[in-house]
């Protein structure tokens, strides 16, 4: 009998990077999961083909089930609805200080999982074309450049509205950017091979844990919610120092 496992974590791309381990998990038990995202990063299942990602528009087993805050462990199916496990985090024992909750941990403490393995579950195809073809034809960057990796954006949602405003810097900035043909992914070798590094604490460092940087500078700036900044200690691969700064963003206009 088929074993199915549906995940109820639309967006964001963070949270899909984060909880990839959890899925593997129940794969490595024979189910076959099912993760149905928001259309606007659904790009997601062409680096990570072995997870069933899908919209959320489509038909998938479960469905009746799906975006319900509740979990569902049955031999045959299983449900984790894990959108909003930071509100129950009184049934973890954790303060109700809204600066406090832990919004990424309660996923997997909800499910008694250990959250620091996320990493070991963060898996995706890098594609070499795209990369080069980003890094040496569309950003006109060569080997010997000498650069300063920026991400200003803190969401999928506001990515366009959010900026931040950061010092100037002595080396040219190379600005993430959505590009028509290139996805968060493809910018791999552009964030591997800048001097420095300065982001926002959003999806874009988990995806930096996982790359071979060889920036000696790395700032990590927090976002909209002062919980985010909680959240570091995930962040526990790269191997140089972080220093996080304060820098709120503006408000949506």
């Amino acid at each position: 009998m088929m074993k199915f496992c549906l995940i109820s974590q639309p967006a964001g791309i963070g949270d899909v990077f984060f909880l990839q381990y959890m899925a593997r998990k129940y794969m490595s038990m024979g189910y076959k999961v099912w993760w149905p995202l928001k259309d606007e990063i659904l790009w997601i299942k062409d680096y990570i083909p072995d997870i069933e990602f899908c919209s959320v528009k489509d038909d998938f087993p479960g469905k009746e089930h799906y975006g319900k805050d509740y979990v569902i462990l049955s031999p045959g199916f299983v449900y984790l609805g894990l959108m909003n496990t930071h509100f129950w985090q009184n049934d973890y024992g954790v303060t109700d200080d809204e600066d406090s909750c832990l919004v990424m941990e309660s996923k997997y403490l909800l499910m008694n999982m250990d959250w620091k393995e996320w990493a070991d579950g963060f898996k995706f195809e890098r594609k070499p074309n795209k990369e080069n073809e980003l890094y040496y034809d569309v950003l006109g960057l060569k080997d010997e450049s000498k650069y300063v990796f920026v991400n200003r954006y803190a969401n999928t949602e506001n990515r366009r509205n959010n900026k931040l405003e950061f010092p100037e810097f002595d080396l040219p900035v190379i600005d993430l950017e959505i590009i028509d043909g290139f996805s968060l992914f493809d910018w791999c070798k552009v964030i591997e091979n800048a001097q420095e590094i300065h982001t926002v604490h959003t999806s874009m460092p988990y995806l930096i844990d996982q790359l071979d940087i060889k920036a000696e500078k790395y700032y990590m700036y927090q976002g909209i919610h002062k919980t985010n900044v909680e959240h570091i200690p995930f962040l526990n691969n790269t191997p140089v120092s972080v220093s996080y700064t304060h820098l709120t963003l503006p408000t949506k206009a």
